[in-house]
């Protein structure tokens, strides 16, 4: 199955990207005078977003392809790239919240489990730059098994610690817990508990469910959170089974949306920073029994919740009549 994947989907995409990079000055000025046209810079912001993706993908998928020494490095360094390009194109940028935990902090931890707030398209990008390069954590990532169809990361899975999960509940423990225990010192794993990116449809729906199920207690906590989906238990608790005595990271940020909520992809954030906060739980304080461990991280994110929520006032208070384009 892997083998015919990707005898598919490599050269697809290698084809189509060499076509886009040939042809880059023809796209970039028919979508610079769409955007003259027009008087908004999407087209021409989203056309060079499109063209520096494909370089850079290009570029690794050759490294890849060579064989590479030491995969955290080249994660770093494209990483950098990616990093360095949206804030040409978008000027938008990382801002790490005063109090957060420090790079000394996370260096002695024993292994990290990262559990990260999931909002918007990109949040994922920007949280790994910030933890390989700004805290130079080695990187451990749960993915959506759907992402294997994208060649970097499916090529990227032979060389780094990646675990790519589908429906089965079971295996997808099963590799959490696995992935969770080759962690040391310097890892880190990140996870999505919520485990899909906050829109008001999921967020209803996730409420619903969680009434359906008769957990009444935690679907009135779920209710009152409105930035955030209700954390899932399962992959949390596999993760620090297989640590045991890792320490948790809580990373919450305030997204591109200017109501701290959901934005739609063909919504380009311009001129934005995204404000993250970090929150270090050594592991003595995080339970490892599921019901106690359900009660903490429910606790953590109401706190995560209000943390967004203040974020957002406070932004609305200093910028009034902010109107500036999401483009």
């Amino acid at each position: 199955m892997t083998v015919l994947r990707r005898a598919l989907t490599v050269p697809a995409v290698v084809l189509l990207e060499i076509f886009l990079l040939i042809t880059a000055p023809l796209l970039l000025l028919v979508a610079a005078i769409a955007s003259a046209g027009t008087g908004s810079t999407r087209a021409l912001r989203s056309t060079a977003l499109v063209l520096a993706y494909a370089a850079i993908e290009l570029s690794t998928l050759n490294r890849l392809r060579h064989g590479v020494d030491d995969p955290n490095e080249l994660l770093r360094v494209v990483l950098i790239r990616a990093y360095s390009t949206i804030r040409r194109v978008l000027d938008v940028r990382v801002t790490l919240e005063a109090g957060s935990a420090t790079r000394e902090q996370l260096s002695t931890c024993k292994g990290l489990v990262v559990l990260a707030r999931h909002c918007g398209p990109g949040d994922s990008l920007f949280i790994a730059w910030l933890l390989v390069v700004q805290y130079r954590l080695r990187l451990h990532v749960v993915l959506k098994a759907v992402l294997r169809l994208e060649p970097t990361l499916d090529l990227a899975g032979d060389r780094l610690p990646l675990c790519f999960i589908g429906p089965n509940r079971r295996r997808a423990r099963g590799c959490i817990q696995t992935l969770a225990a080759s962690m040391s010192t310097g890892d880190a794993l990140l996870l999505f508990p919520e485990g899909g990116n906050f829109s008001q449809p999921r967020w209803k729906h996730a409420v619903a469910a969680l009434s359906a199920r008769s957990a009444h207690d935690r679907a009135r906590r779920a209710r009152g959170r409105t930035y955030t989906l209700p954390p899932h238990l399962g992959g949390v608790l596999a993760a620090l089974t297989g640590a045991p005595t890792a320490d948790v990271l809580l990373l919450a940020h305030t997204g591109f949306a200017r109501d701290g909520r959901d934005r739609p992809w063909s919504q380009l954030p311009v001129h934005r920073p995204l404000v993250i906060r970090t929150a270090l739980a050594p592991a003595a304080t995080v339970p490892r029994e599921a019901a106690a461990l359900s009660t903490w991280l429910d606790t953590a994110w109401s706190e995560v919740d209000t943390w967004v929520q203040r974020h957002v006032e406070h932004a609305a208070a200093q910028h009034p009549t902010d109107v500036r384009p999401r483009w």
